[in-house]
């Protein structure tokens, strides 16, 4: 398996914070589902439709009183406007389930910020910036981990390239991500969990991964990553762990931009590039991910829970 460079710098963990006393029970705790939020409505509706599922299966189990899907920036409904429908629904505290591929500025700063659990002169400037307001919440907020943990993302990753492979000895897989240069160390090791998996499972040789956030990135980062892949084995299978985005979609209107410029562009013409139409919305196990990592982040879930959450806590 091809190694990729990783930057030797620290991984900025934040800590439990508990302010104020807690109670050991929630008789009627909400759930919120953030994400990033997008301008583009074809991006925010299946997150959207994602919330409307994790709220018929939570609700089922009678452990969550209401459900909301909120957005950090560029869309509604934004994170305050859920915390207060929570509250207004009664719920006694909130349980926050951050739709992020991995710890990055949104994670451990941004959204918490946006939930009102994380004060600072800089943070709330940031807010400000973007012409949002934070959260007042009048209840304990929760906030767990992000998408990273447990066999979510490499369980994706597998079924994409299963989908996908034809002849695994011809074949080599490239996983786009987006990426934060503070915490590249801690994604590194998460793709390379993952294109071990995708290889081990599928009996591919040949794995690798591209920092791709925006257009631009994908065609460097990415563009330059498929086309080396694609020197070493005939085939190429790109997957993307993206929320609601696709590696087709990524390729696909980088494509339309390029082609605006030199009609009829294909960087890997001549190449049997292949790209996974699907998004991490789409998979199956995700519903329940959400709901047992929102359950085991209440105050009376078992030690030994599913999906540990690391929580950032604030009682008013």
């Amino acid at each position: 398996m091809k190694k990729a460079s990783t930057w030797h710098r620290a991984i900025l963990v934040l800590p439990m914070l508990v302010i104020g006393s807690v109670s050991t029970a929630a008789a009627d705790p909400g759930l919120l589902l953030v994400a990033h939020g997008s301008p583009r409505p074809e991006w925010n509706e299946p997150v959207l439709d994602l919330g409307r599922r994790v709220a018929e299966e939570a609700l089922k189990g009678g452990r969550f009183k209401v459900v909301r899907t909120a957005m950090l920036e560029a869309a509604q409904p934004n994170i305050p406007t859920a915390v207060a429908e929570l509250e207004a629904a009664g719920c006694d505290r909130i349980v926050a389930v951050p739709l992020f591929i991995a710890p990055s500025g949104h994670s451990l700063y941004d959204v918490p910020a946006a939930l009102g659990i994380l004060s600072s002169p800089e943070m709330n400037a940031s807010l400000a910036a973007e012409g949002l307001k934070a959260a007042r919440p009048k209840v304990p907020v929760v906030l767990t981990q992000t998408l990273d943990e447990g066999h979510l993302l490499p369980d994706y990753a597998c079924q994409q390239v299963r989908s996908l492979s034809r002849s695994p000895t011809d074949e080599a897989v490239v996983v786009l991500v987006h990426g934060d240069s503070e915490h590249q160390p801690h994604i590194d090791r998460l793709l390379r969990r993952v294109a071990t998996r995708c290889c081990g499972e599928t009996g591919i040789r040949d794995g690798d991964w591209a920092y791709v956030g925006v257009g631009q990135e994908y065609t460097t980062n990415g563009v330059a990553a498929i086309r080396a892949a694609a020197g070493r084995k005939p085939r190429v299978l790109v997957v993307g762990l993206y929320l609601s985005s696709t590696a087709k979609s990524f390729h696909e209107r980088a494509l339309q931009t390029w082609r605006q410029q030199q009609p009829g562009y294909d960087p890997f013409h001549g190449k049997d590039v292949v790209f996974s139409e699907a998004a991490l919305v789409d998979q199956l196990g995700l519903v329940q991910w959400i709901i047992e990592a929102a359950k085991a982040a209440l105050p009376d879930a078992p030690r030994n829970a599913g999906s540990p959450a690391r929580a950032t806590e604030h009682t008013p």
